[in-house]
């Protein structure tokens, strides 16, 4: 076992120790419960057939999906484009896959390109130097992100994440110095450990210090949190957000899967936010694609996004496959749901 794999293991469980209750949400609980057993280094190597990451990985498409999604990311960006952000190697032993000129091709790589193709056309990444992503999964858009340029990455998720995200991200650049939770004092990034590392992955309770980022982005997470751990990932966004910043939000228009309904448009976005791209997120109807930019002025068009958001929403839930979604006022269902929880605990 490598130095590096060790260390791995001594952070997971040194992240155990510290779990705060508040960002594991009732299905996050219910999904680890399910695989907790797998969480030991042997299990690594396949992490993506062994059901590791499940829930965090695109698997739900079959191989003439993938390769007729391939086909149309190829109309839209180009095969150079796409080729760009692939690599030669299977990490993790993913088993719906196509190759293309010896590459490896997923679903997931595939969402992951379009995120950033998205990106190029409306950033100067040579003005982007820290990025942040909020509940990275495996690391895989970080992994691909880092083609670009040498950013310094902040990755922050729950161990179990972080866990698999180490040993994904590690595999690829091998050369890059990542820091962990076990590698601060008293549970805190400071400048001074931010100047040593490449690569950050840390747990949600981790202290940032006077950190600016450029880029923060959270990609089909935040729909699966509790409303606190949401209300906490953007006061630390609109916090350390740097002046002209952006923050890219992937995310369904509602989810319900932590005991009450999680809607895009309540997420708490202040008032110094100027939208960027504002629309239906590729190839995924249920999901909006927001890209914000920070201001300084207030009472920007954020709120007027979030409206049209909220619209959008409405026009979804009336064609719910659950029977109460579909007839009962989307108010009226959320207090229903919110009594229920509450019930039930």
């Amino acid at each position: 076992m490598n130095n590096f794999l060790q260390k791995v293991q001594k952070n997971f469980e040194f992240s155990l120790k510290n779990y705060d209750i508040i960002s594991k949400s009732r299905y996050w609980h219910k999904s680890i419960e399910k695989k907790k057993k797998l969480f030991k280094l042997k299990n690594l190597n396949n992490f993506r057939s062994n059901s590791l990451s499940e829930n965090i990985d695109d698997f739900y498409l079959n191989k003439k999906q993938l390769y007729n999604l391939f086909k149309n990311l190829n109309l839209l960006c180009g095969i150079k484009f796409i080729e760009k952000f692939l690599i030669s190697r299977n990490i993790g032993k993913a088993k719906k896959i196509i190759k293309i000129k010896n590459k490896f091709i997923t679903a997931s790589d595939l969402f992951h390109i379009k995120y950033i193709h998205e990106l190029k056309e409306k950033i100067d990444f040579k003005k982007i130097n820290t990025i942040c992503e909020i509940g990275q999964g495996f690391a895989l858009l970080a992994s691909k992100l880092l083609m670009i340029k040498n950013f310094k990455i902040i990755l922050i998720d729950l161990p179990e994440s972080n866990y698999i995200s180490s040993f994904f991200i590690n595999k690829i650049y091998p050369k890059k110095k990542i820091i962990m939770d076990i590698d601060l004092k008293n549970q805190t990034l400071s400048e001074k450990n931010f100047k040593k590392g490449d690569i950050f992955i840390l747990s949600p309770w981790i202290e940032i210090e006077k950190i600016k980022i450029d880029l923060f982005i959270n990609s089909r997470s935040m729909m699966e949190m509790n409303y606190k751990s949401i209300s906490n990932y953007f006061e630390l966004i609109q916090k350390k957000i740097s002046d002209n910043g952006y923050f890219l939000c992937i995310n369904k228009y509602y989810k319900d899967l932590v005991g009450y309904p999680i809607e895009f448009h309540r997420y708490p976005y202040d008032n110094k936010w100027k939208t960027v791209i504002s629309k239906i997120s590729w190839k995924q109807s249920q999901i909006h694609f927001l890209l914000v930019k920070r201001v300084k002025e207030k009472y920007s068009d954020i709120a007027s996004t979030l409206k049209e958001i909220k619209e959008n929403y409405y026009k979804i839930v009336k064609n719910d496959k659950i029977f109460i979604r579909r007839v009962m006022p989307v108010e009226l269902y959320r207090i229903y749901k919110l009594i229920k929880n509450f019930l039930s605990k």
